[in-house]
């Protein structure tokens, strides 16, 4: 196969060959060189800057759209929760005593004790004062009673499950059977502590 020789320039040969040119030539390229030049400096670079920044932005942008329709999407549940948390919150506030309904306690005790067989021997306001953990303690007030009550103990059992599970808030404590005071017809003899809880007056 015969080799392709390229042709061989020297800088002689190309000062000859820039010699040769029209001086018109070379100034009308020199323009082309020097507008192509600008065009890249003035107007392709900032325009390729200017599209990254967008494009930037863009995402940018786009994230927070996602991110903005994942909260959206959250929306109903989060509403179902607060409805759902409301519902528990104004359930568990009705098993608390109105501040009016302090009068009822001693009729609810008595039908309780009527209802279980139990004789209530003796009763008064408890001098025992049931503190409450803050934040409880300015929204609900404890009032208790220190009962002396007579029953079988079965009877006496009923009495306290009465309150345990009362649809509103009750605590049974201090309870306390009497040795050795048994009555003639083999009643058995006990005190007690019963604490209702009453909302106050500037939560209710």
């Amino acid at each position: 196969m015969k080799k392709i020789q390229l042709p061989k320039f020297t800088i002689e040969d190309v000062k000859l060959w820039l010699q040769s040119i029209d001086r018109k030539v070379l100034i009308r390229n020199g323009i082309i060189a020097g507008a192509f030049l600008a065009f890249i400096l003035f107007l392709f670079l900032p325009l390729t800057l200017q599209a990254k920044k967008l494009g930037a932005e863009v995402k940018n942008l786009k994230q927070k759209i996602s991110q903005a329709n994942i909260k959206i999407a959250k929306i109903p549940e989060m509403i179902k929760q607060k409805e759902l948390f409301g519902t528990k919150i104004k359930q568990l506030r009705e098993e608390f005593f109105e501040p009016n309904e302090t009068d009822k306690l001693i009729e609810i005790i008595s039908t309780a004790a009527n209802n279980s067989s139990v004789k209530i021997s003796a009763s008064r306001p408890s001098a025992k004062i049931l503190e409450l953990t803050p934040p409880f303690d300015k929204k609900y007030i404890p009032v208790s009673y220190e009962l002396v009550i007579e029953g079988s103990y079965h009877a006496i059992g009923k009495f306290i499950n009465t309150f345990e599970s009362y649809p509103k808030s009750f605590a049974v404590h201090d309870i306390r059977i009497i040795e050795g005071a048994e009555t003639a017809n083999g009643q058995r003899q006990g005190t007690l502590t019963l604490t209702a809880f009453i909302k106050h007056p500037t939560t209710a």
